[in-house]
C-alpha cells in the first residue's frame, strides 16, 4: 500500500500504512513474517529521505532499529538488543524485523518505506526463536498506544539524522547490537568459523574479528550460528 502511495505521486512525509494481519509478510533475504491477526504491529512508514546520501543508505536502518529498541527499553530495560542487520532481539529470540526500501532519482534517496513488523500480544508462534512482549512482560498491550509510542521514536531518530548526528546514531546502534564483542560460531560460503562482531561500516557491511584478521561481510555473506 505504501508502495502504491508513492506511484501515485501522494507521498507524505510522516505517511502510515497499517494492517491488522500479513499472510505473506516479508523480510531481509526473503524471509517471511509469522503474524496472528489482530495481535502484532504491522506498520510501514513513508520518510523524506532526500537529505540522506545513497552511499549512506543503511543511516534508514540505523535510525528505525533505534527507535523499535527505544521503545521496547520502555517496558523492560535488559535484554533489547539490535541483531544486524535489521532485526530486534530479546536474549537469543526474535521480537521485530525491519524491511527499508528505498526509492532513488537521480543518485538521490527521495523517499524511503520502512517497514516494522513488531511482536506484540501474540503468545505461541511456530518458530521456536520468536518472541513477544506480552511473553516478556506477561501483560496484554495497547497496540494503538505502541503505535504512537513507536511514531514518536521514529521521528526523534529521523531528526536526528536530518540534523547530521550519524555519529551519535551510529554510536547507539554499535552499543546496542547483538553478539558484539562476544565470541561466537558463524557460517559463510559453507566455512564455520569464530568471529567477533566489532563494528558495521557506513555502507552496512559487518565488520568481524576472526583468527586470521578482520573480514567484511555484506546482508547475505553471513550467518549466525551460536
Amino acid at each position: 500500500m505504501a508502495s502504491v502511495l508513492l506511484t501515485k505521486q501522494e507521498q507524505l512525509n510522516g505517511t502510515v500504512v497499517y494492517t491488522d494481519y500479513q499472510s505473506s509478510g516479508k523480510g531481509q533475504r526473503g524471509n517471511t513474517w509469522e503474524s496472528e491477526e489482530g495481535k502484532n504491529i504491522l506498520i510501514s512508514i513513508i520518510l523524506d529521505t532526500h537529505f540522506v546520501e545513497p552511499t549512506d543508505f543503511f543511516d534508514l536502518t540505523i535510525v528505525t532499529s533505534l527507535a523499535i529498541h527505544d521503545l521496547l527499553s520502555e517496558y523492560f530495560k535488559d535484554g533489547f538488543k539490535i541483531k544486524w542487520p535489521n532485526d530486534l532481539y530479546f536474549n537469543d529470540k526474535k521480537i521485530a524485523g525491519i524491511l527499508i526500501e528505498n526509492y532513488i532519482r537521480q543518485n538521490v534517496i527521495e523517499w524511503c518505506i520502512a517497514g516494522i513488523g513488531l511482536n506484540v500480544n501474540q503468545k505461541i508462534f511456530h518458530e521456536k526463536n520468536a518472541i513477544s512482549l506480552s511473553n516478556i512482560c506477561d501483560q496484554t498491550f495497547n497496540r494503538e498506544e505502541l503505535i504512537s509510542l513507536l511514531l514518536q521514536k521514529i521521528e526523534r531518530r529521523y531528526f536526528q539524522l536530518k540534523k547530521s548526528k550519524k555519529k551519535e546514531l551510529k554510536g547507539a546502534y554499535i552499543s546496542n547490537l547483538y553478539w558484539r564483542n562476544e565470541l561466537h560460531v558463524f557460517q559463510s560460503e559453507g566455512t564455520y568459523f569464530n568471529g567477533r562482531l566489532i563494528d558495521v561500516e557506513s555502507s552496512g557491511k559487518l565488520v568481524m574479528e576472526v583468527e586470521n584478521g578482520v573480514r567484511l561481510f555484506d546482508f547475505k555473506e553471513i550467518q549466525f550460528i551460536k
